[in-house]
């Protein structure tokens, strides 16, 4: 190739992002939920590769919360790479590596030392690179890629882009008439596009536009410019995808998506009539021109190995369950992908109470409610982990997991602080991923892990000292008009945060 970027932006960073989906601790819930076997049993090592892993920050959460595997991962580009490399050792994760490499040097086996993968994930890559790329990434899988072994792959899913099409055409165009970097000039073919549907471009949906114009922060220019000026922009059909992942003997498992995995839930009873005698994969696909899906989180497995139907609800009634959320959050309201559903009182009332006491097996929580229960525990794992109310829990860290995994949340949110991030990721070993925490929650974690006392005046006044030290002021929903009204907000907050936040950072394995 003469052009190292094959058509793929380059010019400007793809922003920072946490996706809970590429976890093996996910991954391994999608497997359950379909009676398949995991790649390795709970508790057991494994080895990790990320491709297209930009700056690297679900890779080192994998890193952080399993510290006893092994993590690759790898991007073409070099500033993503050296800003993973560097927030990897101030977080002293000793079992990460990035490399740079493209997908045809890693496909010819140029990383000579690389292990066999339990797990390959690569996400917002598929549906924007090029054919010849795509076949990269297959041979890749079909070297490294263990017997049994999970590939997650996501990707821009048709027919739910169709009408995209024309919209990304003219933006690419717009772009072009231009020099400059990729995020000037996407702003740039936005005022085009918003002039073309102004006039009358049929084509160009102008609530499109609208949605399109609102994205106009920085990490959401970002965004734009990676989403729609790559030359390679191609959706995608689920059939197609099947069809090229065979290529490493893969075969399709489920959705990281929970819900959908449970067909009622996403489909109308006549809709799923017309489906229900097709063969899997076009049953999969036409699944599609239903549901409004533009984007697929899709699981693979190399060999997948049925877990005998006795054994499965076995398995899910032995799985441990750990709120993620604060008591006054719970809710038996769970959007569904047809629109919301209620969990049913009986079981899921006295279950959740159950669990904002401390986690629980499925097991447990069914012999606890007794007669009442008629919830299956594949439907409990799913809908409770689905809602993201819960996770499973993985293990009790021990006192050395906790200062790793402190010292890495420490630089991560110090690194979110730099770069003017007001959500971060925060790794939380219990549970094998991360759990998204605001910029007050992110400075009360800060100053505790630093060593002060958790009481309200003692964080109170280490976060002021934070705030000052950075220059910033928090931004309430409501805004204060006052100083002593700030100075109130602030108390109570912290107060919650304390009261709520701290509890379940514990209760997680993240501090």
């Amino acid at each position: 190739m003469t052009d190292w970027t094959d058509g793929y932006i380059s010019d400007i960073e793809y922003g920072p992002g946490f996706y809970t989906e590429q976890t093996p601790a996910h991954l391994d819930v999608v497997c359950l939920l379909r009676g398949i076997e995991p790649p390795v049993a709970k508790g057991e090592r494994f080895a990790y590769c990320e491709l297209g892993c930009g700056v690297g920050q679900t890779a080192m959460v994998v890193a952080a919360t399993n510290p006893e595997s092994e993590v690759w991962g790898f991007d073409f580009n070099p500033a993503h790479i050296a800003r993973a490399r560097t927030l990897a050792k101030d977080g002293a994760l000793a079992n990460i590596r990035f490399e740079e490499a493209s997908f045809e040097q890693l496909a010819a086996g140029e990383q000579a030392d690389l292990p066999l993968f339990d797990y390959i994930t690569l996400h917002g890559v598929w549906s924007w690179v090029s054919f010849e790329n795509r076949q990269f990434i297959v041979d890749f899988i079909d070297r490294y890629l263990k017997p049994g072994g999970l590939v997650y792959v996501s990707y821009n899913a048709q027919p739910g882009w169709t009408d995209a099409g024309p919209m990304q055409r003219l933006l690419r165009m717009g772009a072009s008439l231009s020099q400059g970097r990729s995020d000037k000039r996407v702003l740039q073919a936005l005022d085009l596009a918003n002039a073309f549907s102004g006039a009358g471009a049929i084509s160009i949906p102008p609530e499109m536009v609208e949605q399109l114009k609102k994205q106009k922060t920085e990490d959401a220019v970002a965004y734009l410019s990676h989403e729609y000026l790559n030359e390679h922009w191609s959706p995608c059909y689920h059939a197609d995808v099947v069809t090229d992942l065979a290529g490493a003997k893969l075969n399709f498992v489920g959705t990281a998506n929970l819900l959908e995995n449970f067909p009622a839930l996403s489909l109308k009873p006549e809709q799923l009539a017309l489906i229900k005698d097709m063969p899997p994969t076009m049953a999969e696909t036409a699944r599609d021109y239903f549901m409004t899906r533009t984007f697929r989180r899709d699981v693979f497995i190399r060999g997948a190995r049925p877990i005998p139907p006795r054994k499965v609800e076995q398995r899910a009634a032995e799985a441990e369950l750990q709120l993620v959320v604060p008591p006054h959050a719970i809710t038996r309201e769970v959007s569904i992908p047809l629109g919301t559903a209620t969990l049913n009182a009986p079981f899921y009332e006295p279950a959740l109470e159950m669990l904002a006491a401390g986690s629980r097996s499925i097991a447990e929580l069914r012999a606890a409610v007794g007669a009442q229960s008629n919830a299956e525990p594949r439907e409990i794992l799913g809908m409770l982990i689905g809602s993201r109310q819960a996770k499973t829990k993985l293990r009790q860290p021990d006192e050395t997991q906790l200062q790793s995994v402190r010292r890495f949340n420490q630089a991560l949110l110090a690194n979110s602080a730099d770069l003017g991030r007001d959500v971060s990721p925060l790794a939380a070993v219990s549970i094998g991923t991360a759990m998204n925490v605001r910029l007050l929650e992110m400075l009360v974690y800060e100053v505790i892990a630093e060593g002060t006392p958790a009481q309200e005046p003692a964080v109170n006044r280490a976060v002021r000292i934070l705030l000052d030290k950075r220059g910033a002021q928090l931004n309430f929903e409501e805004q204060p008009d006052s100083e002593d009204a700030y100075n109130r907000m602030l108390h109570d907050n912290i107060a919650k945060v304390l009261e709520h936040g701290l509890p379940m950072w514990k209760a997680v394995g993240a501090i």
